[in-house]
């Protein structure tokens, strides 16, 4: 059976009476800064470095977002969770080196280092599996189409959570609360992929990214209580 290719780009045409996204919405989504440059972070101790952090941060979301939204999907959900959660961590680790860059807080930078780790074992067992399964069995049509729905929303979701973040003059606080909304996204994506993958190697990879980063969350967001949201 040839396999029919399919983009999330060329889905939102099919379910545009359930997201309506302009193209116009969408070049303003990737040039939206995460806050406005009229209103910057008052300046501060590490105003420099957060300036940097922001910049840097910023292209690493709309790029990876855009290579998202433009891969094209076989509809089989084991190999889309997959190769779509590759992009995802590979996202994390961008965003985990930039933390260790500008970043000052020693609690911070192990989160960094913890959740770089946990990306880089991840991909190199979905790797594995993708190797290990060449072929695809795409879902009926229907199926698909619910399918994508699903992971559009799920990375729609995070999308909108790191928009609604507002800038600190703290690059350790705005990368705990920013990786928040990354894993919240993983979790997601991953259990889209339980309910409609049916490999068991996938499964488990998404059972292990759920439990993984749902701990990491606490100790993210343990970090923000403890050393509190800078204010301008």
């Amino acid at each position: 059976m040839k396999t029919e290719f399919i983009s999330f780009k060329s889905l939102a045409l099919m379910v545009v009476a359930i997201f309506v996204f302009s193209s116009c919405e969408k070049e303003q989504d990737i040039a939206t800064p995460l806050s406005t440059m009229a209103d910057q972070a008052a300046k501060g101790p590490y105003w420099e470095n957060d300036k940097a952090f922001d910049k840097e941060m910023q292209q690493v979301i709309n790029s990876m977002m855009k290579m998202m939204n433009q891969m094209e999907m076989t509809c089989d959900p084991d190999i889309d969770f997959a190769n779509m959660m590759i992009m995802h961590h590979e996202m994390g680790i961008k965003m985990a080196d930039i933390e260790l860059k500008y970043g000052h807080e020693p609690e911070a930078l192990e989160l960094a280092e913890k959740t770089k780790a946990g990306n880089l074992a991840s991909i190199a067992r979905l790797e594995a599996f993708l190797a290990s399964h060449p072929g695809t069995e795409p879902l009926s049509k229907e199926e698909c189409k619910m399918f994508m729905m699903e992971m559009r929303e799920d990375m729609m979701a995070m999308m909108h959570c790191m928009r609604s973040l507002k800038d600190t003059p703290d690059p350790d606080v705005d990368f705990a609360q920013l990786m928040i909304c990354h894993h919240q996204g993983a979790i997601a994506m991953s259990n889209t992929e339980l309910k409609w993958g049916d490999d068991e190697m996938a499964l488990e990879e998404a059972r292990i990214i759920i439990e993984e980063q749902s701990q990491e969350i606490i100790e993210l967001s343990e970090f923000v209580n403890e050393h509190g949201v800078p204010t301008r």
